[in-house]
C-alpha cells in the first residue's frame, strides 16, 4: 500500500498540492465546531450558536457551487487567491463582531459573508489529481490518498479547536483556521502547473456526450437523489457535533467534546480504508441504501448514553459507518456527472452534506435548549434515516444512470482493484458488466 502511495506522490508537484490540500482543508473541520463553541459559552444558547453555524455552512454550500464552476471555467490560480483573502477577513470580521457584542445581524451577515467566500479545496485538489495522474493506478491512488486526508483533517480538527478554545481563548479556533485557510490556499494558487486546464480555454474533442456536459451537474439523471441522500448525511454530522457539545458542557468536561468528535472521525477513517481494501460486487447504488441503513442504526444507542465514556465508545463505533457511506455517495456522483463538469458534481454533494450540516445545527441547538441533549441525539437517526429512504427511493433511477457511464482519462479511469477512496472505479458497479476499459481521449 506504502509503495502506491509513493508512485503516485511521486508525480511532478503531487505531494506540494496534496499537503498544501490538507492545510487549507484544516478550516473545514475547525470553523463549524469553532462557532458553536464560542457563541454558546458566550451567550449560553444553542440554539443562537446552531443559527451562526447553520449560516456559515449554508453560504458555503451555495459559494462554493459559484466558485466551482468559475474555477472549472476560469483556472484555480486566478480565483482562488482573492477567495482565502476575502475568506480570512470575513471570519476576523466575525470573531471581533461577537469579542465587541455586536448585534446578532451584524454577527450573522459577517459569518455568512464568511462562508460564502470559503473554496472547495477538497474538490480542487482531486481535480488536480485527475489532470495529473497519466494512468488509471496512480489516479485510483491519489484519489485514495485524499479520502484518507479527508478523515485526518476531521480527526485533527476538533481536536485542535476544542484545545484551542478551551486553553488558549474561545475565538482562537476562528482565528487559526482562518490562517490555515489563508497560508493554504495561497500556496495551492501558487501551484499553476498542476491545476487542471481551465474549460473555457480547453480543446476537448466533440462527441455525442457534449450536451450533456454544457447542462448544471445536478440536472444528470439521479444526482437530485444522491444530493437529497447527502443532506441527510450532513444531518447527522451538523446535529450530533452540536448535541456532543452540549452533552459534555452539561457533564462539566466541555473540553471532551473535541476528544469525542475526534474519535469519530477516527472510527470513520478505519473503517473507510477497510471498507475500500475489499473488493464489493453490489452496485453502487445498492450499496448506498445498504450503507445508510446501517449508518441510521448504528446511532440508535446514542440518546440511552448518560457519560462521557459511554458517549465516547458509541461515538466510535458510530463513526464507522461515515466514511463507507461518503466512499458510496462520492462514486456515484463520479459516475453521474461528465468528465468536464467533475469539480461542480462533487461540490453539489459536498453542498448536500453543508446543507444538512446547516439544518442539523440549527435544529439539534433547539432541541438541546428546549428538550435536552437525549433528545437531540434522535436527530441524527431520523437524518440517517431519511438518507436511507431517498437512496431506497431512487434505486431504479441510480442504477440506470451509472451503468454503463464510464468516464474517460484523466478525469476517471475503469479498474477493478478496490481503493479506499471516493472514486467509482474501484467498486465493481454492476457483477454482470464486461465493458472494456475506456481509451484515453
Amino acid at each position: 500500500m506504502l509503495t502506491t502511495y509513493r508512485r503516485a506522490l511521486a508525480l511532478p508537484g503531487a505531494w506540494q498540492f496534496s499537503a498544501t490540500g490538507f492545510v487549507a482543508r484544516l478550516p473545514m473541520a475547525m470553523d463549524s465546531l469553532g462557532i458553536v463553541l464560542l457563541i454558546s459559552a458566550r451567550t449560553g444558547s444553542y440554539a443562537q450558536a446552531g443559527v451562526l453555524a447553520a449560516a456559515f455552512t449554508m453560504a458555503a454550500a451555495g459559494g462554493a457551487l459559484l466558485t466551482s464552476r468559475s474555477m472549472d471555467r476560469l483556472g484555480q490560480g486566478r480565483l482562488l487567491p482573492p477567495l482565502v483573502m476575502a475568506n480570512t477577513a470575513l471570519l476576523l470580521a466575525f470573531v471581533t463582531a461577537v469579542h465587541f457584542d455586536a448585534a446578532f445581524a451584524i454577527q450573522l451577515a459577517t459569518v455568512a459573508l464568511a462562508g460564502a467566500t470559503q473554496p472547495a479545496i477538497g474538490s480542487m485538489v482531486r481535480a488536480r489529481w485527475a489532470n495529473a495522474a497519466p494512468d488509471a493506478d496512480r489516479l485510483r491512488s491519489g484519489f485514495a490518498l485524499e479520502s484518507v486526508v479527508d478523515e485526518l483533517v476531521f480527526t485533527m480538527g476538533p481536536l485542535l479547536t476544542a484545545f484551542l478554545a478551551f486553553q488558549v481563548g474561545l475565538a482562537t479556533p476562528l482565528i487559526v483556521a482562518a490562517c490555515f485557510g489563508l497560508v493554504g490556499g495561497l500556496l495551492l494558487a501558487l501551484q499553476r502547473s498542476t491545476q487542471p486546464a481551465p474549460s473555457g480555454r480547453r480543446t476537448a474533442k466533440v462527441d455525442a456526450d457534449t450536451t450533456r456536459r454544457d447542462r448544471s451537474a445536478l440536472a444528470q439523471p439521479g444526482m437530485i437523489y444522491v444530493v437529497i441522500a447527502a443532506v441527510g448525511v450532513g444531518g447527522v454530522f451538523g446535529s450530533y457535533e452540536v448535541a456532543v457539545v452540549a452533552f459534555a458542557q452539561e457533564a462539566g468536561r466541555s473540553g471532551a467534546s473535541g476528544l469525542v468528535l475526534g474519535l469519530w472521525a477516527l472510527g470513520s477513517m478505519l473503517a473507510g480504508i477497510v471498507f475500500g481494501s475489499r473488493h464489493w460486487r453490489r452496485p453502487l447504488a445498492q450499496q448506498l441504501v445498504i450503507l445508510t441503513g446501517i449508518m441510521a442504526l448504528v446511532m440508535v444507542p446514542a440518546p440511552f448514553v448518560h457519560t462521557i465514556p459511554m458517549l465516547t465508545v458509541t461515538t466510535f463505533f458510530a463513526g464507522m459507518a461515515v466514511a463507507p457511506s461518503l466512499i458510496a455517495a462520492f462514486s456515484l456522483t463520479e459516475r453521474l456527472v461528465p468528465a468536464a463538469l467533475l469539480t461542480e458534481g462533487l461540490t453539489w454533494a459536498n453542498s448536500g452534506l453543508a446543507i444538512g450540516f446547516a439544518a442539523g445545527t440549527t435544529l439539534s441547538g433547539a432541541i438541546v435548549d428546549a428538550h435536552g441533549t437525549s433528545w437531540a441525539f434522535v436527530l441524527p437517526i431520523v437524518s440517517a434515516a431519511t438518507s436511507f429512504a431517498v437512496a431506497a427511493l431512487g434505486q431504479p433511477i441510480l442504477r440506470r444512470a451509472s451503468i454503463g457511464r464510464p468516464q474517460p482519462l484523466p478525469a476517471i479511469a475503469w479498474v477493478n482493484d478496490p481503493m479506499p477512496g471516493p472514486t467509482p472505479g474501484g467498486i465493481i458497479d454492476d457483477p454482470d458488466r464486461h465493458e472494456p476499459k475506456p481509451e484515453a481521449s
